[in-house]
């Protein structure tokens, strides 16, 4: 009997093992379908002041203009660069690793708190995820924030309930790295911190009859001292300036609906209309449910996780923070997504579970399909193929001017090759440029007012007023030649005198 059950054990274990194998080739295809297009804005931005800086010391005490690097990442596509050479493909690899490493460390951590089932479901989730394909596949740190917010929770849960010295340490170590990713990674510990202390007043006060013992909240005050005090060595060359790019994080009036729409519908694609509006918030709530009954304090930290963040967010209301920054959260929501699926399904048997499963599978999987295709389809921004373009165009007349507007100028400038992009700060400027010159070429795009979505404060954005001047100039005496519809449109205008 004892031969019959390790036989059936090893089976299902090489069951598993294929089907994670198999996930992870389709994870890997989805992400490398786009992973050679043109860098987008905050790509370019980082890898030319970031990944390429002239010493170690800069990559690492530079911050940029508000949070602009992403520490961990630029040291990993530096040394990418360094062995591969320098190509989209090689400053973007990390976060391709990092994504598809997020992926098996969702299955791992389902399957230790939930159950085999919950992980498996929630790795596949992830694995199509589009907004999860997008992030692991863009030359910035996002990847790296989901996988290591998968990875301190882990650890900060194994700690909880083993109290190990080895689950103490790999959660420093991993909370660490997640801020070192992104600076983000502050509301995933925030998280741990606030459940931590709900758990803790929670058992004298009757709610629960769990107690966190005496030497288990000593472990982890220490650890997390540990981990804080690591992260403040790392970021001490820029810590002077971050304080002072805090400042500029303002708070403003600008409504949050859309961004909550939009956050939601990046979770859940599809949750906005049809069959999604009914079937995530069912999955979603069973899962809670499910959780809560497994595992009180996973789902306690789950519910803080998802909720005092985005409070704090809605409540303070600072201006140049995206959904892409809630990224840590996507994990756990397809997990308790997927626990919903399983708990769902789990008074039937045999056949008719793994049918309903399967059923339910499809139809997430359908409500994916829109975004997948759109991402696939569609490049971020088209910076490369605008520059080609009038290269080619003006091959051959020696004497054309090529200007853009802003900073976008200066990113132009990383695929030019043959020839000059001008950034003129003002009208008088241009005209200066323009006085003896026959042919002239605007490059354009994002992020003037009015290529911004209409649910973002303008004034926000008119840092340089000058250029508005340019801008308007340029749209009521230049020709539209050729536009790139992009993700973040890229625009090219001719003026033949």
């Amino acid at each position: 009997m004892r031969y019959k059950s390790q036989k059936r054990s090893v089976a299902h274990d090489t069951r598993v093992t294929l089907l994670i194998g198999f996930i992870l080739i389709v994870s890997l295809v989805l992400r490398c379908w786009n992973i050679r297009q043109s860098f987008w804005w905050d790509e370019i931005w980082s890898t030319m002041t970031y990944v390429k800086a002239p010493s170690l010391w800069q990559v690492v005490s530079s911050l940029g203009y508000y949070f602009n690097n992403h520490i961990l990442y630029s040291l990993l596509a530096r040394g990418s660069i360094r062995v591969f050479g320098e190509s989209e493909f090689s400053t973007r690899l990390p976060a391709l690793v990092m994504g598809l490493l997020g992926i098996v460390m969702l299955f791992q951590f389902g399957r230790r708190f939930l159950g085999v089932p919950s992980g498996m479901i929630a790795s596949i989730l992830l694995a199509v995820s589009a907004f999860h394909i997008d992030h692991s596949s863009e030359a910035r740190g996002y990847s790296g924030l989901a996988l290591f917010s998968i990875l301190s929770s882990f650890y900060f849960l194994e700690g909880l309930k083993t109290n190990e010295r080895k689950s103490w340490m790999c959660y420093v170590a991993f909370t660490v790295l997640g801020f070192y990713s992104h600076v983000f990674m502050c509301a995933v510990t925030l998280s741990q911190v606030f459940a931590f202390m709900l758990f803790t007043v929670g058992a004298p006060c009757g709610l629960w009859k769990s107690e966190v013992k005496v030497k288990t909240f000593k472990n982890f005050f220490i650890a997390l001292l540990t981990a804080t005090f690591v992260t403040l060595v790392l970021y001490a060359p820029i810590i002077p300036r971050f304080f002072k790019n805090l400042t500029k994080v303002a708070l403003v009036e600008v409504t949050r609906v859309p961004f909550m729409a939009n956050l939601l519908n990046a979770f859940f694609p599809g949750i906005r209309h049809g069959i999604g509006i009914v079937v995530y918030p069912i999955l979603f709530l069973s899962g809670m449910y499910f959780i809560f009954k497994k595992d009180l304090f996973f789902s306690l930290y789950l519910m803080v996780l998802f909720c005092v963040p985005l409070s704090l967010y809605l409540w303070l209301n600072p201006m140049f923070v995206f959904e892409r920054y809630f990224i840590f959260a996507l994990p756990f929501a397809l997990l308790v997504v997927s626990q919903g699926m399983v708990g769902l399904t789990g008074k039937l048997r045999g056949a008719y579970r793994n049918g309903l499963l399967f059923f339910l599978m499809m139809v997430l999987f359908s409500l994916q399909i829109p975004m997948i295709h759109t991402l696939l389809t569609q490049d971020r921004q088209n910076y490369r193929e605008a520059v080609r373009y009038v290269e080619n165009e003006v091959n051959g007349h020696t004497g054309d001017l090529v200007f853009s507007i802003g900073y976008a100028g200066e990113h132009f400038r990383y695929y030019a090759s043959g020839i000059t992009i001008l950034t003129p700060e003002s009208l008088d400027e241009l005209s200066a440029l323009m006085e003896d010159k026959e042919r002239i070429w605007c490059l354009i795009t994002a992020w003037l007012p009015d290529l911004r979505p209409p649910d973002e404060d303008r004034a926000l954005y008119s840092e340089r007023p000058g250029q508005m001047e340019i801008y308007t100039y340029v749209k009521k005496h230049f020709v539209l030649t050729k536009a790139f519809s992009s993700k973040y449109p890229v625009a090219i205008y001719f003026l033949e005198r």
